[in-house]
């Protein structure tokens, strides 16, 4: 029988990393605070070399993993957590569309775009999992990462491209997501993040709860939820309810009776799966994989 502690055990396993990095600024910030309380102590002379020291490394140049530009995924990651990477991989003026109009931003500009730095969880909807694969190749020229405004119905879809070998911030587009091969799912999305009434009907008869184990063997527990169970849990899950992100890796968009939404955590290893079908005219979540 399905326990809501079992869920927790296993959800608080994938958290210990957020957890330990939590500690690890805690402390840190316990540190800078002694040196603030000592601060009179330091000598002038100490306190300028030490000033000196910390601004000639802001003028070092980043130094990303060599294997920056292997992956889609390994370069994301990186241009996502560290700002001045970040802004050395984008193409300024960058070109800004929206309809018929396109302005250009400079590098001020891009402080007002800038959603990477704050994101700690991105999503895939794909349908097919061999699309999955699409992570790992390292020949895809072109990726599209999507920030759909669910209550606005609106899109942003910012242009990577890999130039002479590096992946760069090219363009991006603002549009109505109907215009999305998605856009069907993504209005029941909508409703289903919104609406408790709307949800509890979208809950399929025999919703499964597939629980794999840490320990390399890829051992899956299974559980079958009632739709009291998954209000129990929903809380604890890490579903968008105003921006949904997409990485477009160019997986297929064919069906339309099936979606896998991918929740991926960006520094903690979290990985969930939600599949949903489209039964008739309605779509119902039937499964979640974690």
């Amino acid at each position: 029988m399905f326990t809501f502690a079992k869920f927790l055990l296993f959800y608080m396993r994938k958290g210990l990393v957020v957890a330990a990095v939590c500690l690890l600024v805690s402390c840190k910030d316990s540190k800078m605070q002694n040196v603030y309380a000592s601060e009179d102590e330091v000598e002038e002379d100490s306190v300028e070399a030490y000033v000196g020291d910390t601004l000639h490394l802001f003028d070092e140049e980043v130094e990303p993993p060599v294997t920056v530009d292997e992956l889609f995924a390994d370069f994301f990651f990186s241009f996502a957590d560290d700002p001045r990477f970040q802004s050395q991989r984008i193409t300024f003026p960058l070109s800004c569309k929206e309809g018929e109009e396109d302005t250009r931003l400079t590098r001020q500009d891009w402080t007002e775009y800038n959603h990477f730095n704050a994101q700690d969880i991105y999503s895939i909807i794909y349908e097919r999992e061999q699309d999955l694969a699409l992570q790992k190749d390292t020949s895809i020229m072109s990726v599209g990462v999507e920030w759909c405004y669910l209550k606005e119905n609106l899109v942003e879809k910012y242009l990577f491209n890999r130039i002479n070998g590096k992946w760069m911030l090219t363009e991006i587009l603002k549009e109505e997501m109907d215009c999305l091969p998605n856009s069907d799912f993504l209005r029941f999305y909508s409703n289903f993040v919104a609406d408790s009434t709307f949800q509890r009907d979208a809950i399929g008869p025999s919703l499964k709860l597939v629980l794999t184990s840490e320990d390399g063997e890829e051992e899956t527990t299974e559980e079958i939820l009632s739709a009291d169970d998954w209000f129990n849990l929903r809380n604890d899950l890490p579903l968008s309810t105003d921006v949904l992100t997409n990485i477009d890796y160019g997986q297929t968009c064919i069906s339309q009776n099936r979606k896998t939404l991918l929740m991926e955590g960006v520094s903690n290893g979290m990985q969930m799966k939600f599949k949903f079908d489209k039964q008739g005219e309605d779509w119902k979540l039937i499964e979640i994989e974690y």
